[in-house]
């Protein structure tokens, strides 16, 4: 190649490079649009197989979406009315019984911290029970202050996720093809076999992950209902959800009812719910998760430890949901870029 074609290219490439980071900037890092934005990815990751293959069997692409479309909506509407109702009441009888059950707390830990004090002979007077009020009172002037703009963030992500995946499901093809044609000729064949396996990857991850969830927020609700626990649909819904989160996602789940429970009077079921717990993230552990999701994501465990932490410390907890897939992604380019450097020797 001359240096004139080589220039050319090494400025094709910092193009695309640019113009690809000013995309993902716009869309991915404005706060208004990051919401939309990362649903609508994960729409078009789960729904994107379903539509190539209806589209395969000759139905229009639209009427795919449309079609999955009614569907999902239908099953939303019908199959989960009834959980939907039965969380609704429990969550409110839930929000009832919170006042009493704080009250409660604050007395038992200024007892425990009262007893400590006496066993150990220390004048030590933390305020424990000062502290965690004052610490409540400042995460509901946070509620009061940002919980509004956050519903505000969901329900726009809400109204805009279905119109941008329907656009990109449906014209997602002539936007491909697009691309393709920014990407040098050198590099056209590795670039599109890299973005195919890392979408690849990231598709199953996720449905790996929404999978898995489901079933630990089900071995939990079977579990509570055995055990006659209280607030057991919304527990399971909780220990489901937090589920996504590796490592500390089971702690987590497992916190609201061990509070609730816990500081009853007496403690109700608090030891068979921790057992249920524990059963449940067991399974998980032991079944779940090597078949729906370590085989996918083909990491070693420290590389999963090491992008976990690497997520946490930038971006919190959203940077933990993303580190597992991106690492993923990582390693497919590393892998590749390593095909092509050393493929001469």
């Amino acid at each position: 190649m001359n240096p004139e074609a080589r220039s050319r290219e090494t400025l094709q490439v910092v193009f695309l490079l640019g113009l690809i980071s000013g995309v993902v900037s716009i869309f991915f890092f404005t706060a208004s649009l990051r919401p939309a934005s990362l649903l609508t990815l994960v729409t078009v990751l789960f729904l994107g197989p379903p539509v190539r293959i209806l589209h395969s069997k000759g139905v229009p692409r639209w009427a795919s979406i449309l079609g999955i479309y009614f569907l999902v909506s239908l099953v939303f509407l019908l199959g989960a009315n009834q959980l939907i109702q039965t969380l609704r009441v429990q969550w409110t009888n839930l929000i009832e019984v919170l006042p009493a059950l704080g009250a409660a707390a604050l007395e038992r830990l200024a007892g425990i911290e009262s007893r400590l004090q006496d066993a150990l002979n220390l004048d030590l007077n933390y305020g424990l029970k000062d502290r965690i009020t004052q610490a409540g009172l400042r995460f509901r002037e946070w509620a009061i202050t940002h919980l509004p703009s956050i519903l505000g963030d969901l329900a726009s992500a809400t109204l805009l996720a279905p119109i941008f995946s329907f656009f990109i499901l449906k014209d997602g093809g002539q936007m491909w093809s697009q691309f393709e044609k920014l990407i040098p000729t050198g590099y056209s064949t590795s670039a599109i076999t890299v973005i195919d396996k890392i979408s690849a990857s990231i598709g199953r991850f996720l449905r790996a992950k929404m999978i898995e969830g489901f079933l630990v927020g089900l071995l939990v609700f079977v579990g509570l209902k055995i055990i006659s626990s209280p607030f057991s649909g919304v527990f399971a819904v909780i220990a489901g959800v937090t589920n996504v989160i590796p490592y500390l996602g089971p702690v987590l789940g497992v916190i609201p009812p061990a509070l609730v429970l816990g500081f009853q009077d007496p403690p109700a079921n608090l030891i068979p719910m921790l057992l249920v717990f524990l059963i449940a993230n067991a399974i998980d552990m032991i079944l779940i998760f090597p078949v729906f999701v370590a085989r996918l994501v083909n990491l070693s465990p420290l590389s999963l430890l090491a992008s976990v932490a690497v997520g946490q410390e930038l971006y919190g907890v959203v940077g933990m949901l993303i580190a597992v897939p991106l690492a993923s992604a990582v390693k497919i380019i590393v892998k590749e870029l390593i095909e092509i450097l050393y493929q001469a020797q």
